[in-house]
């Protein structure tokens, strides 16, 4: 970055003002903001995407689910923790026992990997 007022490379953070960080010329001394540094904004709002991902239960149940490792088994209770939502949060129960290809029991017990590995192993009758 160089001094907007004479040209020179010496140019060092000098804190911030209102939140926008300000700029002191070593050279010829100029405090100031400079045009060549792109203002900093603070972040307002959420994109649709980012909203989906924090609160769409069904969104966020799938998106966990498919990225579980087909060579792993998981309990409920770790897929419940890999959501990242509270237990007994509103619909994350019903919407995790709604995804059938994803698990299978063994008595009452759930376990849930990936749908390929759940196939093998309800077809070898380890799984109901």
């Amino acid at each position: 970055m160089k001094c907007k007022d004479c040209n020179s490379p010496n140019v060092v953070k000098n804190g911030f003002i209102n939140g926008v960080q300000q700029y002191k010329c070593k050279d010829c001394g100029s405090k100031k903001k400079h045009a060549d540094v792109p203002e900093q904004r603070p972040k307002v709002g959420m994109t649709l995407e980012e909203f989906r991902e924090k609160h769409d239960v069904d969104y966020i149940v799938k998106h966990t689910l498919d990225k579980l490792d087909p060579n792993m088994i998981y309990e409920k209770n770790d897929i419940i923790k890999l959501t990242g939502l509270r237990p007994g949060y509103p619909g994350l129960t019903p919407t995790i026992e709604n995804q059938k290809s994803y698990y299978g029991k063994v008595g009452s017990m759930m376990y849930f990997s990936h749908p390929k590995t759940i196939a093998e192993l309800k077809e070898q009758a380890k799984l109901m």
